[in-house]
C-alpha cells in the first residue's frame, strides 16, 4: 500500500512537471506570479527541513537504534554518540551535495536572447557596434533551482521565441537574428554587422551551459526524489503496526515543498533553454522530459533501497534508522536550496536597487511581500504538522 501511494504521488508529480515545463512553448505566464511562487517555496523548503523532515529523521534515527538494548548507561551513551555521528555525516552530506552540484554547474553562464535594454535604445545610434554581441546572464541553477527568474528567464520565451523569430527571421535591424538550429547558425545571420572574434565561442559556451544546467538540476531533482522516497517509509515499529497513514502527512508535506519549488524552476528552465541560440528543440524537449522524471524516479529508487536494505539487515528498526538518515540526508538538501536562495534574492534586489535595468518591473514584488511570503512559507509546514500530525 505504501510503494502504491509513493507510485501514485510520483505519478502526479511527473505529470505536474512535464506540465510546468511545456506551459511556456504554448502560453505566457505572469513573471511576477511564478516569482511569488518561488518565494514562498524557499521559505516553504527551509521550515519542512528545520520543522519537520530533519527533526522526523533525527528521530527515527534514535528511536531505531540498536545499541543500549541491555539497558547499561554505557550502551545507551556509546549509542547516542554514533547515532549524532550519523546524522551529522548524513546532514553534511546533504548540504555538501548540493553545494558541489551548485559550485561546478552554476557559473556558467547564457547568452540574452534580448540584448535591447533601456541603456541600449538610448545609446545604440552612438555606440550599434559595441551593442551587437549579446549580454550575459547567470543560468537558473546559480540560484540554486529557486531563483530562475533572476536571469529574465520567467517571460524570455514570449518575447523571442514567436514563429516568426524560431523560423529564423529577422524581427528588427537593431537585434539579434536569432536562429533555432540546433547551434550550426552561420555568424553572419546572427549579427547584423560583422560579429567579433569570439562570438563562435560564446554560442559553444551556451550549448555547454545548457548541457551543464540540465545536468545540475537533474541532480537537485534526484536528491528531491530521495526527500520524497524516504518520507514515503515508516519511521518506526509503532508506525508499521499503526495503520499506513501514519506518515503520510509526512510524506505530503514533503510533496508539496518539493512541488511548490520544481513547478517555478521547470517553467523557468524551459523559457531559458527554448531562448537559447545554440540548443534545438529536440533537445529541449528531452532535457523536459528527464527534469520531470528524475524526482519520480529517485523516489521509487529510494524507497525500494531502503526496503531492501531493511530486509537484509532484518527487522523494522533497520528500516526506520536508514530511513531517518536519509531524512537527515534530505533536510541537508533542502537547507542549502533555501539558505543558498535567499542570500542570492538579496543579491538581486541589491543589483536591482543599483542597476537600471537589472530586474524587470513586472518581475518586482517588493521588500516586504517578499519578506511575508518567505515567513509565510517558513510557518507552513509547522502549521500542516500541527493540524494532521507527522507520525508521532
Amino acid at each position: 500500500m505504501g510503494f502504491a501511494h509513493l507510485a501514485a504521488l510520483a505519478s502526479a508529480m511527473a505529470a505536474a512537471t512535464l506540465l510546468a515545463s511545456f506551459l511556456p512553448l504554448y502560453i505566457s505566464l505572469s513573471p511576477k506570479a511564478v516569482t511569488r511562487t518561488s518565494t514562498y517555496a524557499t521559505g516553504l523548503l527551509c521550515g519542512a527541513a528545520l520543522s519537520i523532515v530533519i527533526p522526523e529523521g533525527v528521530t527515527a534515527v534514535f528511536e531505531n537504534s540498536g545499541g543500549g538494548d541491555d539497558g547499561s548507561s554505557t550502551g545507551v551513551e556509546d549509542a547516542h554518540e554514533s547515532n549524532s555521528g550519523w546524522i551529522g555525516a548524513a546532514l553534511l552530506a546533504g548540504f555538501l551535495l548540493m553545494y558541489l552540484v551548485d559550485s561546478l554547474h552554476g557559473h556558467d553562464e547564457y547568452p540574452d536572447p534580448n540584448p535591447r535594454s533601456p541603456h541600449h535604445h538610448r545609446h545604440h545610434h552612438h555606440h550599434h557596434h559595441r551593442h551587437t554581441r549579446p549580454r550575459f546572464h547567470p543560468t537558473p541553477s546559480r540560484e540554486a533551482e529557486l531563483e530562475p527568474l533572476a536571469n529574465g528567464g520567467g517571460n524570455s520565451l514570449s518575447r523571442d521565441s514567436s514563429p516568426e523569430r524560431v523560423a529564423g527571421k529577422p524581427q528588427d535591424d537593431h537585434e539579434l537574428r536569432w536562429e533555432e538550429s540546433g547551434g550550426d547558425s552561420s555568424a553572419s545571420s546572427r549579427c547584423r554587422s560583422p560579429c567579433p572574434s569570439g562570438d563562435d565561442s560564446n554560442l559553444i559556451k551556451a550549448d555547454a551551459s545548457s548541457i551543464s544546467t540540465v545536468i545540475g538540476l537533474l541532480a537537485h531533482s534526484i536528491a528531491d526524489g530521495v526527500s520524497l522516497g524516504a518520507s514515503s517509509l515508516p519511521t518506526s515499529a509503532s508506525s508499521i503496526a499503526d495503520s499506513p497513514s501514519s506518515s503520510s502527512s509526512l510524506q505530503l508535506i514533503v510533496f508539496v515543498a518539493i512541488m511548490l519549488h520544481k513547478a517555478p524552476t521547470a517553467f523557468a528552465l524551459s523559457s531559458i533553454l527554448s531562448s537559447s541560440p545554440a540548443t534545438s528543440r529536440a533537445f529541449v524537449r528531452r532535457a523536459l522530459i528527464l527534469f520531470s522524471l528524475a524526482a519520480p524516479l529517485g523516489a521509487l529508487a529510494t524507497y525500494t533501497l531502503l526496503s531492501l536494505l531493511s530486509n537484509h539487515a532484518a527487522g523494522s528498526t533497520s528500516t526506520g534508522w536508514w530511513t531517518g538518515l536519509a531524512l537527515v540526508f534530505s533536510g541537508g538538501t533542502f537547507l542549502f536550496v533555501a539558505t543558498h536562495v535567499v542570500r542570492e534574492q538579496e543579491k538581486k534586489h541589491e543589483r536591482a536597487e543599483g542597476e537600471p535595468g537589472a530586474m524587470r518591473d513586472e518581475e518586482r514584488i517588493g521588500d516586504k511581500a517578499r519578506v511575508a511570503l518567505v515567513v509565510a512559507g517558513m510557518v507552513t509546514p509547522a502549521i500542516l504538522g500541527r493540524i494532521v500530525g507527522h507520525g508521532h
